[in-house]
């Protein structure tokens, strides 16, 4: 009897050894890993560049090179989205792309339906300073709380699907959708119109309105949509239902900040402020007790916060020296009981 058992227990071993060799582990999930993946976008560029104002989609075909080093291919579709970049700024728009769900099981991209791609926008070399940092942006953020977007880095190649010379390369970066943002935190995505300043959360407001005033972005709202719209200007809010309380801004598109300086943006009007370079608090006063420990932490990052500044290679050296100078004066700034009060607590709004 005991030697039956020992054979098949021989035998289960042999079984789930196998299994291992014919299921190879699979790759990290987009997001998890932070290396640049390698793609080249096919798609009717030409005629989306003509179009881009339409809400249609149009397919394409996304081919990247995975972890191990092979090529493999997807039917997506692609979509132009945005405001300032895709109406006024760019020639290439920003994009949202669809994909397959099904048909990416057990790949990099399992899970993902669509997601946000910040595009080359023009060859201009500037724009590609900007995309750096506004990647570096999210980065840093990143470093303050989990409660902020993922971004993944792509050397993106854009050919046309009719025109061989329609080839561009350049460096873009994916968005991580806030379904997925609200699961790992175990949220949901909400649709409010409107909250009250009380209804959000007290220390990740705090992370939100300073990191705010750190990259100098005045291009946000944490309580209303613009004109009236569904909640919020360039942030979207995650909690456990439309009801609960409280609720969690996370914010998004910085390339309005003084920390981009792109030189397409400008301040709001009614700040009566002549330059981005120019910090104005624009947080709430419930959450003031939060100021001190969201500075600490703040401050606990800034090596590396210069880190990845000083770690992109492919950023000009007088942007990265202007971008430098420019969260030193925020460091700086804070760095006295005095300066904070000044500066911030009194400045709180509400």
């Amino acid at each position: 009897m005991l030697k039956k058992s020992l054979i098949i227990a021989w035998m289960l071993t042999l079984f789930a050894s196998a299994q291992a060799q014919e299921e190879p582990p699979k790759p990290a999930k987009l997001f998890e890993a932070e290396h640049p993946i390698e793609v080249t976008l096919t798609g009717p560029w030409r005629q989306i560049m003509r179009d881009k104002d339409s809400e249609e989609r149009f397919p394409g075909t996304f081919r990247y090179v995975t972890e191990s080093g092979e090529e493999r291919s997807m039917d997506v579709e692609y979509k132009t989205r945005g405001l300032t970049r895709r109406d006024k700024v760019c020639d290439f728009p920003p994009l949202k792309v669809y994909f397959d769900k099904k048909a990416n099981k057990g790949t990099e991209f399992r899970g993902q339906s669509s997601l946000k791609l910040v595009t080359y926008c023009q060859k201009d070399k500037r724009f590609l300073n900007y995309n750096l940092l506004e990647f570096m942006i999210y980065r840093m953020y990143n470093l303050i709380t989990p409660y902020s977007f993922r971004v993944r880095p792509l050397q993106a190649t854009y050919q046309d699907e009719k025109s061989r010379s329609f080839k561009v390369s350049s460096f873009s970066f994916l968005i991580e959708d806030v379904d997925d943002l609200a699961d790992r935190l175990d949220l949901k995505e909400l649709s409010i119109d409107a909250l009250k300043p009380t209804d959000l959360d007290p220390a990740e407001t705090a992370n939100y309105t300073l990191f705010q005033y750190m990259i100098g972005n005045l291009d946000w709202a944490a309580t209303a949509g613009p004109g009236g719209g569904e909640c919020c200007h360039n942030g979207k809010l995650i909690g456990k239902s439309e009801t609960d309380r409280p609720v969690f801004a996370i914010p998004y598109d910085f390339d309005s900040s003084g920390l981009v300086d792109a030189h397409y943006a400008a301040p709001p009007q009614q700040l009566r402020i002549r330059s981005l370079k120019q910090r104005v608090y624009r947080g709430f006063c419930f959450n003031n007790d939060e100021i001190p420990a969201t500075l600490e932490r703040m401050r606990g990052q800034r090596d590396a916060i210069f880190a990845l500044l000083d770690n992109e290679k492919r950023l000009s050296g007088r942007k990265k020296g202007n971008a430098r100078r420019f969260l030193a004066g925020f460091y700086d700034s804070v760095e006295s009981e005095e300066n904070i009060q000044e500066l911030i607590i009194d400045k709180c709004r509400g």
